[in-house]
């Protein structure tokens, strides 16, 4: 189904009708078009109108509400989609007798063709009315409130239709410097120090919805992985959420004070699978 929209219309009105809708529907003119070009063409340029809207990773990942203008085709404010000025009533169209078309002689020929009073409609307007220029139709900018499902991608585009009007939203979402994504899983890296890589210990993560508190086991390597389920992305194409994987990186010290430095050197000279030589450690321990 389509979201629920709301907002406040702002109406037009200063722009010339017969200017307004050249520019919807090209050099034909206001009067060249009927009500067939606008079921064909809402907003003059095809079906449904398109719309690019920017978002960063967490308004993607975690759903919101954005407010964007849209050009909409509603009915006339003046004359309530009855095309006539005020005061005046359609009327089935006298040049026509209300059949749409006209009958020419030409010789021994008869040609049969669209009523050019009525544009085939039937119906004569005789004093057209001056907000929409007879078409019984304006554009108009509406405040459009926009909510973004959880979990949406970049690239992604939704339909959602704003009374008889369609809008096509594609979501362009701005890359994350902490998470990595894929589908619905996300990924991202946490540090640790070498004790609590031996020791083992906690460390506190930013997560999608939350943050998350991750326990290190004794004995842990850099480059291990560590699953979060479930606390991924919202699914948007199904129930349920992706997976938090968190790569563990060993973070070394840039530098030691003496008394680190000695503990260092002790343990190294009783560390017994050592790949390679370790520096101020005698190699002959």
């Amino acid at each position: 189904g389509s979201y629920q929209t709301y907002g406040e219309w702002q109406f037009h009105s200063s722009i010339d009708p017969e200017e307004l809708f050249r520019k919807i529907f090209g050099d034909r003119g206001p009067f060249s078009v009927s009500e067939e070009d606008f079921s064909r063409s809402h907003f003059g340029f095809g079906p449904a109108q398109e719309i690019i809207l920017k978002l960063s990773f967490v308004q993607a990942a975690r759903g919101c509400t954005r407010e964007v203008k849209v050009n909409v085709v509603d009915p006339c404010p003046r004359c309530k989609g009855s095309k006539c000025e005020l005061g005046y009533k359609p009327m089935m169209c006298p040049y026509c007798d209300g059949t749409g078309t006209v009958t020419m002689s030409k010789g021994p020929f008869v040609i049969r063709q669209t009523c050019g009073h009525c544009q085939g409609s039937r119906v004569f307007i005789g004093l057209k009315c001056v907000e929409c220029a007879g078409k019984g139709k304006v554009v108009a900018k509406r405040i459009v409130k926009i909510p973004v499902p959880p979990g949406v991608a970049d690239g992604q585009t939704v339909r959602m239709s704003v009374n008889d009007n369609e809008l096509f939203i594609t979501f362009k979402v701005d890359p994350s410097a902490y998470f990595r994504r894929e589908r619905a899983n996300v990924f991202t890296d946490a540090e640790i120090s070498i004790s609590q890589a031996v020791l083992g210990g906690t460390i506190r993560i930013e997560g999608i919805y939350e943050d998350h508190t991750i326990f290190i086991k004794p004995g842990t390597s850099s480059h291990q992985s560590i699953i979060l389920p479930n606390k991924g992305l919202k699914k948007i194409d199904a129930i349920g959420y992706g997976d938090h994987t968190v790569q563990i990186k060993i973070k070394a010290p840039g530098s030691l004070t003496e008394k680190q430095k000695a503990l260092i050197q002790a343990y190294a000279e009783l560390e017994e699978d050592t790949p390679g030589h370790v520096q101020g450690v005698d190699a002959t321990k």
